[in-house]
């Protein structure tokens, strides 16, 4: 039973490493703002372009065709009248239509990212001031009760027991790592 699932496991990593070379690029453009944004403008001027030579248009009229149809408002004054230049509209309606969301999420999520990160900030930086005070006043003042030497003892078995908790937090929290992230080994090469 153990060796099935082995089986699995490997064709899944073997099937992501395949796919990796698709969706690694995807990933990085989908979240890379100024490149997607690159990607939508050279999308549009590059169709708008070949269709100004596939349909013998002047550069202004390709323009207004690349953005009405990437919008896909359509007005129908401007359309490929060959087969070649409806390949092109259907490769910018397409990547359009893909696209243009996704870089106008990243607007969105920023605009709100900015308000909320601020706001949260300012008081985790008025939080982090209040415990560095109390934490000074409480060291002062076991130092007073109980003398330097103990609260040196105190201090380094903290350390342990904080170090110890810190290594069961990792290895909680590798255990929600994806199970197949599959990654470039040292090389760049697989």
């Amino acid at each position: 039973m153990a060796e099935v699932a082995t089986d699995v496991e490997q064709a899944d990593a073997s099937l992501a490493r395949r796919l990796g070379f698709i969706t690694r690029p995807v990933r990085t453009l989908v979240n890379a703002p100024h490149l997607l944004v690159l990607v939508v403008l050279g999308t549009w001027v590059a169709c708008s372009f070949v269709y100004a030579l596939l349909e013998d248009k002047g550069p202004i009229e390709s323009l207004w065709w690349g953005i009405v149809t990437g919008s896909t408002v359509g007005y129908g004054d401007f359309y490929p009248s060959t087969t070649a230049g409806r390949a092109v509209g259907a490769i910018l309606i397409v990547s359009m239509l893909v696209l243009v969301p996704i870089a106008i999420g990243h607007v969105i999520a920023n605009l709100v990212f900015d308000k909320e990160s601020l706001a949260v900030a300012t008081v985790l930086e008025d939080v982090h001031e209040r415990i560095d005070r109390l934490e000074h006043l409480t060291l002062a003042s076991l130092e007073a009760q109980h003398g330097r030497e103990w609260l040196e003892q105190r201090l380094a078995e903290h350390e342990a027991a904080d170090a110890a908790t810190t290594d069961v937090a990792e290895r909680m929290l590798a255990m929600f790592k994806p199970k197949f992230d599959v990654q470039d080994p040292p090389g760049g090469t697989r």
